[in-house]
Order: C-alpha cells, then sequence, then structure tokens
C-alpha cells in the first residue's frame, strides 16, 4: 500500500480524483434508472449543486484514517480574531471546526493526528509559531481521544435517507430550494454512488498516458481502499444542510451486539466509534432536523432497551454554530505532502 503511495503518477491521479476533477454525473444512468428524461434529470442535479444540497462527486480518500488514525474532540478557549480563524481554516490537522459557548470554552474541535504526542506537539507549536496566544492568557483546552481504525459504522451516504423521511418537517425545504420527489430520488443514488462517471479520457490526455493506464492505476487505488468509489455527499459532510449534528458519548451496560445493529440501520447516526472516556463505551455522531427530535430518539432508545442504557453526554452543534468542516482539504493536503518529495 505505501509503494502505491510512493508513485509519482499515483499521486497526481489520487489528487484529480479525490478533488473531482474527471468525475461527474452520469446523466444517461441516473435517466435509465429513474425513467425520466435526460433533460429533466439534468435540471434537478444542476439544482442540488447550485443550491449547495450535495457536492460534486469525489472519491473518498479512505487513506486519511490510516494516516491520522487518532481523532481528538476538544473544547477549547480562542481568540475570536481574524488570525484565528485563519489558522483554525487553513491548519491541516482541523476537521471540523464550532464556535460554540460551553462553559468556560467558546469553540469546538474535532481534529486528526498521527498520535498523541505528534498531538501535543502540534499544540505546542502553535503557540511557538503565534498562531495563538500564550497558554497562561486563556483556559487550557479539555480533550478526549479516540481511534480512527476502529469505526463501528461510518456511512454518511445513509443520512440522504433524512431528507425523505423528514419531508413533514422541513417541507422538502432545503437550503431554501423546495426538493421534489424526483431530487430526492436522485439525492439517494448520489449518495451510494449511482449515476456517477470517470472519465478516464480527460484524465489520461491531461497526464499524457493511455486511458488503460488510468484504469488500472484507479482499480488499484481502490483494491487497496486508499480510495472508496466515487460518491456526492452533503457540504459538511456529516450533516445535512439545514440539520443539527448532535456528538453523543453513552454508556451501554448491557446488550451491546442489539444496540448497535439498531444504530447500523438507524440513518440519523453517521460514524459510531468504541470510547474509553470515563464510563462511556461509544461515540455516536448523529443528524437531527430539530433537537425536540433527538430528545425523543434518546428516550425511545432507551425504552427500547430498559436497563442497557447507563450515561449520555451530548453537544449539539447547529449549522449556525459552524466556522468549518473540512474532510476534503485534510485528504488534498496529506495528497500534497506525499507529492512534495517529486517536485525537487
Amino acid at each position: 500500500m505505501e509503494k502505491l503511495l510512493n508513485d509519482e503518477l499515483n499521486l497526481k491521479i489520487l489528487k484529480d480524483i479525490c478533488s473531482g476533477q474527471g468525475i461527474d454525473v452520469n446523466i444517461s444512468e441516473l435517466s435509465k434508472l429513474l425513467k425520466k428524461h435526460r433533460n429533466t434529470i439534468r435540471d434537478r442535479v444542476n439544482a442540488l449543486f447550485k443550491n449547495e444540497i450535495i457536492n460534486r462527486p469525489t472519491f473518498p480518500f479512505n487513506w486519511l484514517f490510516s494516516e491520522y488514525p487518532l481523532m481528538v474532540i476538544a473544547r477549547a478557549d480562542l481568540p475570536r480574531d481574524n488570525q484565528t480563524k485563519k489558522f483554525i481554516e487553513n491548519d491541516p490537522h482541523i476537521f471540523a471546526a464550532f464556535f460554540k459557548k460551553d462553559e468556560i470554552y467558546n469553540t469546538f474541535l474535532i481534529e486528526y493526528h498521527k498520535d498523541i504526542d505528534s498531538h501535543q506537539r502540534w499544540r505546542n507549536a502553535l503557540v511557538k509559531d503565534g498562531k495563538l496566544p500564550p497558554r497562561e492568557t486563556r483556559y487550557p483546552s479539555d480533550v478526549m481521544y479516540f481511534s480512527n481504525k476502529n469505526f463501528i459504522k461510518y456511512n454518511p451516504g445513509q443520512m440522504m435517507q433524512l431528507i425523505e423521511n423528514d419531508i413533514g418537517d422541513h417541507r422538502g425545504i432545503i437550503n431554501n430550494y423546495k426538493l421534489d420527489k424526483l431530487s430526492v430520488q436522485i439525492l439517494k443514488k448520489l449518495a451510494h454512488g449511482e449515476g456517477i462517471k470517470t472519465n478516464e479520457y480527460f484524465l489520461a490526455e491531461k497526464h499524457g498516458i493511455h486511458r488503460k493506464t488510468i484504469e488500472r492505476r484507479i482499480s488499484k487505488l481502490l483494491e487497496e481502499k486508499i480510495v472508496l468509489p466515487p460518491v456526492c455527499r452533503f457540504p459538511r459532510l456529516l450533516v445535512p444542510p439545514d440539520y443539527t449534528l448532535v456528538l453523543s458519548l453513552v454508556e451501554i451496560r448491557k446488550n451491546p451486539d442489539q444496540i448497535t445493529n439498531v444504530w447500523q440501520a438507524d440513518p440519523h447516526i453517521s460514524i459510531i466509534l468504541p470510547a474509553s472516556t470515563g464510563r462511556y463505551t461509544h461515540l455516536l455522531f448523529s443528524s437531527f432536523y430539530r433537537v425536540k427530535e433527538h430528545l425523543a430518539w434518546d428516550e425511545n432508545l432507551d425504552l427500547r432497551f430498559p436497563g442497557c442504557i447507563g450515561a449520555i453526554w451530548n453537544k449539539y452543534l447547529s449549522p449556525s454554530m459552524m466556522f468549518s468542516i473540512a474532510q476534503q482539504f485534510l485528504s488534498l493536503e496529506i495528497i500534497e505532502l506525499y507529492l512534495k518529495p517529486f517536485e525537487s
């Protein structure tokens, strides 16, 4: 696998397909799948992109989690100035940032790192390089560590089902755009990689090689799970537009397999990780159109599995709190680092 990432051509192709170059929606395929005219499909697809309901298709960079196997969730006390905002936007370790007042903290960060040691060195360098003020002028961060290597569930595409399920709540209006039945059907197809094509001819011409070479290289990257098949995802990845992201630490006392099987099938939940923070056993990333719906969901889970659920810790991160979610940025930064030795 490492050999594939020490090949200049592989890396250039990887950079292209992870940024969406040479990847497009296959209007003809969607037209056949949904039995609608091509022009009708094209109009709906263009509207979904224009209104930022979903992003254009890319190959997800699955190697990100091998490169950065440590997830850090941090509550931080940071200045609200342009320098700090610029640091958050451009730092290759910050996956997501939310401006949320929580006790003595004002910022909620999700970070990716190689290990605890590199995380500590990164934090120290932020002050040394002047990106953040000295620690004595602010409260120390509160951090929790999780492993990106042990996903119990990782399925952002399943959340597309929420748009259809919650149609009675938002009346089909997402990001001020009115979705109809066909638009929702297209969303679900694109989220699961249907109706997406790779233009090997474009990539072959760009790199001056044969189309078959492009096909072989991409097939190998897929085979080794450096990338996953191309899909369309929400702009905020973990949460649909207008929805609230909920991070939950949950203590499962009994019947963990039964409970996680229910979570696997639940479109509200995009990510499940094992946890060993205090008494908690699982970390959940879930999405709900309204906070009250999550409260009802929590209550129903407790009723369904009496005596099985212990302590629960929830953080509600609304769309207005979000500053950035940048998984694609992190992925491309890693690829650029691998490409650097070839520049000389």
